[in-house]
């Protein structure tokens, strides 16, 4: 089995046209296990097989390894299966850009016939992506607003509960390629929020109409279902989402005595295209 290291740069040299410095937008060539660009910027591969394009610290304190394993836990459960099948039917040939990958686990679950790629600001979480031995993808720490991608190099873009930025999506979307972005809708992980004494509905107006401009010509589709939460996996539930940053450690000791026994997964489905 291929080193990490050895397994990103087979997997950046058979792709090196779809990339190009953060810093100066000139295209890469690969020298050994770094990205040297025109301009001479230079990134390096880590060890885990990641290259860090950001220029500001990666995020090691909020969306970390704690939050990150209950979440593939969960992923990998089936919780979402339902959306994710949704996301495959709407795919196309071509090259995947997932926005916001976390720790790789939605990215590994879906079929793309081209290359996927997957990018956050949690080291953990692109860290924990290269241990997904079984998937081919390259992962990266890299900025919303700049990404390391070439213009007109992506198919689709995925953004899943991520921030978006429309105009690098449009930079690097091709012609008539789409953005496929999933929203939670108002009943979403109500239990959590319940268990935790928050608002139980969630508004997603302004995120709708942010992405309504951007693509009027939009399709929606609206999922709702109860997933019943396995015994051994209730604990985590309670750790797999930042809503648990908003509550102490005494009050999720409490919680953790009596956790959600279901999950409501209430998701608005937008798919946009590029004209």
């Amino acid at each position: 089995m291929l080193k990490k290291i050895d397994k990103t740069a087979h997997y950046l040299a058979q792709n090196i046209d779809l990339l190009r410095c953060p810093l100066c937008h000139t295209s890469f060539h690969l020298d050994h296990y770094a990205l040297i660009c025109d301009n001479r910027h230079t990134y390096n591969i880590s060890k885990k097989g990641v290259v860090n394009f950001l220029t500001i610290k990666p995020d090691t304190t909020h969306y970390t390894r704690k939050m990150f394993e209950p979440r593939r836990k969960l992923i990998q459960s089936g919780m979402y299966a339902p959306v994710l099948n949704e996301i495959q039917a709407m795919l196309t040939p071509g090259n995947l850009l997932d926005v916001g990958s976390g720790e790789g686990s939605f990215l590994e679950l879906l079929d793309v016939a081209g290359h996927k790629f997957g990018f956050d600001i949690a080291l953990d979480g692109v860290n924990m992506a290269t241990d997904l031995t079984d998937m081919q993808a390259f992962f990266s720490l890299s900025d919303l607003t700049n990404l390391p991608y070439a213009d007109q190099s992506m198919a689709t873009v995925l953004n899943i509960f991520t921030p978006s930025n429309y105009r690098e999506f449009n930079r690097v979307l091709d012609h008539g390629a789409q953005v496929i972005k999933v929203i939670p809708d108002r009943y979403y992980l109500q239990e959590l929020r319940s268990a935790f004494g928050l608002p139980v509905d969630y508004d997603n107006r302004d995120v709708l109409a942010k992405f309504i401009e951007n693509y009027p010509s939009l399709t929606q589709k609206e999922i709702k279902y109860e997933f019943e939460l396995p015994q051994n996996l209730q604990q985590d539930f309670l750790s797999m989402s930042p809503l648990e940053w908003r509550i102490s450690e005494v009050d999720k000791r409490e919680i953790a005595k009596n956790p959600p026994k279901k999950a409501t997964i209430h998701v608005q489905i937008l798919q946009g295209y590029k004209s």
